[in-house]
């Protein structure tokens, strides 16, 4: 019997195939085993999954982290990369080239923030763009901010005990107030963890204020009760005053009693958990996450850095001008508004 020759490696994947390699992939199959379903080359697959799955080197090993392929976003970039651009090259300079690389390599700045933000760069977002996608900077599109933006698969937590889900429902985000939900009103923070690797128990607590988007980050030693307490008490000694409510996860570092205690009985301020598997009702904290995350990926050993250094990286966060606050920096509106209080 003849065996079936696979299609040529010069035949790009289609749409179709694009979502059964998703499929499968969902389904815990390997790439041979995606390869021989659509008669490929297992290469192909490979290859594909390099191209439009997200990479990580870590411990000197590079892994493709299969289930943050999307087959949407893989046609999109399949059709650029096939299209021919017909317009003519905008202008460009050396010296405008080397400040936008600066911004978008160095600073982390997305396009839309250096058009804007930056003084005299002369330049829309359109044709910042344009410069990356044409390769007429040394900047590539993985340097642009939330770059392949994935899907993640939630995992199930454990059940907390009767007593404590009555703790965390009284507190719960729906019982908080119109002004804070509005970002009417001014003092109104989201907390999250930013985790380490399994083996460090060392993590960072952020913290950002709903309604200037500013950004605090403490760094804990581990997910303990006592730990997290210090890292509210060293966020406290500086925010108490401009501090008026906290909103959280159901994370356990969040829900021990003597977190809860600390925050409403030792500072007096108002406590909400989110929903379980609900980070869009943080959305804010998240956003800034995500921004920290390119500084310091998803793999980083957080008891590498000091405090100070964490700091750095979160100010350099706070000082892009952000489109919801027209253009102004979170560092400058905060500021201000900490005057006005």
């Amino acid at each position: 019997m003849t065996k079936k020759n696979p299609k040529s490696k010069y035949a790009r994947l289609d749409f179709s195939e694009r979502v059964t390699i998703q499929n499968m992939i969902d389904d815990g199959k390997t790439n041979a085993e995606i390869a021989r379903k659509l008669n490929r080359p297992r290469a192909t697959i490979t290859h594909e999954l390099k191209r439009n799955a997200r990479v990580i080197i870590w411990r000197g090993k590079t892994k493709i982290l299969r289930h943050t392929y999307e087959p949407v976003q893989a046609a999109r970039r399949a059709e650029y990369h096939q299209s021919k651009s017909h317009h003519s090259q905008p202008k460009i300079t050396p010296k405008k080239r080397e400040k936008i690389d600066y911004y978008l390599k160095k600073k982390h700045w997305s396009p839309e923030q250096i058009a804007h933000g930056v003084p005299r760069i002369g330049v829309c977002t359109r044709t910042i763009y344009n410069w990356i996608l044409n390769r007429n900077l040394s900047a590539t599109l993985n340097d642009l901010p939330l770059k392949g933006k994935r899907r993640r698969h939630l995992r199930a937590k454990p059940v907390n005990p009767e007593h404590k889900r009555m703790m965390i429902e009284t507190r719960s985000i729906h019982n908080r107030p119109e002004v804070i939900n509005n970002r009417s009103t001014f003092g109104h923070w989201e907390i999250d963890g930013v985790m380490s690797p399994q083996d460090s128990q060392s993590f960072v607590i952020t913290f950002v204020e709903r309604k200037t988007r500013f950004m605090v980050g403490v760094k804990a030693k581990s997910k303990s009760s006592d730990d997290v307490k210090t890292a509210l008490d060293t966020f406290m000694s500086r925010f108490e005053n401009v501090c008026e409510s906290i909103t959280c996860d159901r994370g356990t570092e969040f829900t021990s009693s003597l977190f809860i205690y600390s925050i409403e009985d030792t500072y007096g301020k108002k406590l909400y958990y989110a929903d379980p598997q609900s980070p869009g009702q943080r959305g804010t904290n998240e956003r800034m996450n995500r921004e920290l995350r390119r500084v310091f990926p998803a793999g980083y050993d957080f008891t590498k850095i000091t405090q100070r250094k964490l700091q750095n990286a979160i100010q350099d966060i706070n000082e892009r001008p952000r489109n919801v606050l027209r253009f102004k920096t979170p560092e400058k509106v905060f500021t201000k508004r900490i005057m006005v209080a």
